[in-house]
């Protein structure tokens, strides 16, 4: 089941750091410019379900299982498209906004690029 799809629209300047440390941070295109430079930002659309343990991820050309969920991953996710993805494949999200993600392949983003979450 399709959980979330979107688009990339922009990345940040400061994205790419945060990627060589294993992170995605993602914003929605309503954030404020202040949180841009170092976010990768998507389309806005609408969430259908949570994101849990299991639920699988696809981000540009890596495929991503989510292996931990941080309390408030998904409020932050549906009111602001926010999301923080580490690909650390923890079983315990080490901060409360954090997913925890194994992974095939580091993803190379790029503007155009999809995000598809599904369960």
């Amino acid at each position: 089941m399709q959980i979330y799809s979107s688009e990339i629209v922009r990345i940040g300047d400061q994205a790419s750091l945060f990627l060589d440390e294993g992170i995605v941070v993602f914003f929605g295109d309503n954030a404020p410019e202040e949180l841009q430079d170092f976010a990768v930002i998507h389309k806005l659309n609408e969430i259908s379900e949570e994101i849990i343990v299991g639920s699988k991820i696809l981000l540009s050309d890596a495929n991503l299982e989510v292996t931990a969920v941080g309390p408030v991953a998904n409020e932050n996710f549906k009111n602001l498209g926010h999301l923080v993805l580490k690909l650390d494949s923890a079983t315990e999200a080490a901060l409360p906004g954090d997913v925890s993600c194994k992974y095939d392949k580091k993803p190379v983003i790029e503007i155009g690029d999809r995000l598809e979450i599904t369960q």
